[in-house]
């Protein structure tokens, strides 16, 4: 994170070298520049969450930034929140205890809920459409003159079922992408 800082810091220092040679800066100017430091380093502290920082070493680097806490949580979350996978529930655990630390438990379970109650719609839409696509893709090989006991039709990449699989994604994406919102409004 120091080299993070350094880049940040480095940054920030020529922008200011630069806009005290031409004038110096507006105050919405200095404002959207130091938006912009806050959100880099919001962006590196989720970066090395995700590779295993621990969420204590998460709040001494926020330390130091006594009075702009607050909106790098804003971006930390933002930026963790962006890397939940729909598909992946599992992998969303480590994202969700950081949720859970920084914006409270309600956020978390919203989003450990519907992670899970899309696993479970997936399956439920599986078990529902297995047999119906399974039967269709047998009248296909039939009609290719295809048969046999050791034949095992692979209906997992079928249009149908990537179709109805995505259309579930899509409507459980914008479902997750409401809650993120409303991690942002923190």
């Amino acid at each position: 994170m120091a080299e993070d800082n350094e880049k940040v810091k480095s940054a920030l220092e020529i922008a200011l070298e630069k806009a005290q040679k031409l004038g110096g800066m507006s105050s919405d100017e200095k404002q959207k520049l130091k938006d912009e430091n806050l959100e880099s380093v919001g962006l590196a502290l989720s970066k090395r969450y995700l590779k295993g920082l621990p969420v204590r070493d998460v709040e001494i680097e926020l330390g130091k930034y006594k009075e702009d806490q607050k909106t790098i949580v804003t971006y930390l979350l933002s930026y963790l929140a962006n890397e939940i996978d729909m598909g992946d529930p599992d992998g969303a655990e480590r994202i969700l205890e950081a949720i859970n630390h920084f914006a409270g438990a309600p956020a978390a379970e919203k989003i450990g809920s519907l992670l899970n109650e899309y696993r479970s719609a997936t399956e439920k839409a599986w078990q529902k459409n297995q047999q119906t696509l399974e039967a269709a893709k047998w009248r296909e090989l039939a009609r290719l003159g295809i048969s046999g006991s050791a034949i095992k039709p692979a209906i997992e990449g079928s249009p149908e079922w990537v179709e109805a699989r995505q259309q579930l994604h899509s409507d459980y994406q914008k479902r997750l992408e409401g809650i993120k919102s409303s991690l942002q409004a923190l």
